[in-house]
């Protein structure tokens, strides 16, 4: 099947295409997070949102087709073609870097942007694996997440769980991201059905396999997401507390959909729950599995589960690991650094 890419639309979107398949994208939380302002919700894991490169390495590759996803849903999408040239997970993270240069260049003439953090968005040290598409397709996944790690980032990885084997192939390989999100679109297979309408057979035992692995994922924070969408797949908390109770990830988040992008043709803007839902079902989700609320985000209106206490301390460990070891790194780098541009720095500093 031929595969079909509308350049300029992505374009119009605001992704900087990497490469042969991969792509970037800067989040209103980056620009935000730039100016002084707030930081998105991926705070509560010790994320700067000015440091964080917002990547998939499958643009336009996706086996599910999502109804309350705001991507486009083009032919060819649900199917890689025989024979696909994939890049090398090196090249796909160096391209990267100076794509998210080139996307946030423009911020240095800002007065609202100071100048360490200009230069701290410049060397990001954050890798999410997200954005587009399904990154469980790209066969390179292990090295990119290897490669990221090797060079002093966090690594989110963020997928629907159709592909099991590669999940079983990173923890063979060691690339245990530093998050694991497996999203979960249905309580059931009927209305997981009806919501990820996945194009490829099986998608629900698949998804089952995968949250029965996450319990390997001993180096990683494992995370079962929710997008919960009302009329369409928050219904059911009983089955999702099923789910939970196989995958036992150390947190569950509850993601509201929001109305936007492609979607907006799928569904009605009623669609939408509001924050009060969300932390209902959140309450009744714990109930029925012993999770705890512990954080709510009105903003991005999520809500977050821990699975006990031990669930978050190790969490509050991994991020002073984390805010230790970033420094050391800044420390070696961007104290040597007085003036940042593209010619001198940005396509030629890769590996730091």
């Amino acid at each position: 099947m031929a595969v079909t890419l509308d350049v300029q639309r992505y374009l119009r979107a605001g992704y900087k295409l990497v490469g042969n398949h991969s792509a970037v994208a800067i989040c209103r939380w980056t620009r935000s997070a730039l100016r002084g302002e707030r930081l998105c919700y991926k705070s509560w894991y010790g994320i700067k949102s000015h440091r964080c490169l917002q990547m998939t390495p499958v643009l336009n590759f996706c086996d599910f087709a999502c109804k309350f996803c705001w991507r486009m849903h083009l032919p060819g999408r649900y199917q890689v073609p025989r024979g696909w040239r994939w890049d090398d997970p090196r090249e796909v993270l160096d391209k990267s870097i100076i794509a998210q240069r080139l996307l946030l260049i423009g911020f240095k003439g800002n007065p609202l942007v100071t100048r360490e953090r200009f230069l701290e968005a410049m060397f990001p040290r954050h890798l999410t694996i997200s954005l587009d598409g399904e990154p469980l397709l790209y066969p390179g996944l292990a090295g990119l997440i290897r490669e990221a790690k090797e060079r002093g980032f966090t690594v989110f990885l963020v997928t629907n769980g159709s592909i099991p084997a590669r999940l079983r192939e990173l923890l063979k390989k060691d690339a245990q991201p530093t998050n694991l999100y497996l999203s979960v679109y249905g309580p059931n297979r009927e209305v997981f059905d009806r919501a990820a309408d996945p194009r490829i057979p099986r998608a629900w035992e698949m998804v089952n396999e995968s949250l029965e692995l996450l319990g390997e994922f001993r180096e990683s924070r494992t995370v079962m997401r929710l997008t919960l969408v009302r009329g369409l797949n928050m219904v059911e908390p009983e089955g999702y507390a099923e789910l939970v109770r196989k995958g036992e990830p150390m947190f569950v988040e509850l993601k509201g959909y929001t109305w936007v992008g492609e979607s907006q043709k799928r569904l009605p803007i009623t669609a939408m729950p509001e924050m009060k839902e969300l932390v209902d079902f959140a309450s009744r989700l714990s109930e029925l599995t012993g999770y705890r609320v512990k954080l709510t985000d009105d903003k991005s209106r999520v809500v977050l589960l821990v699975r006990d206490e031990e669930s978050w301390e190790r969490n509050l460990k991994m991020v002073e690991e984390w805010r230790r070891r970033e420094r050391e790194l800044d420390e070696r780098i961007l104290s040597k650094i007085e003036d940042f541009t593209m010619e001198e720095h940005g396509y030629r500093i890769l590996r730091y």
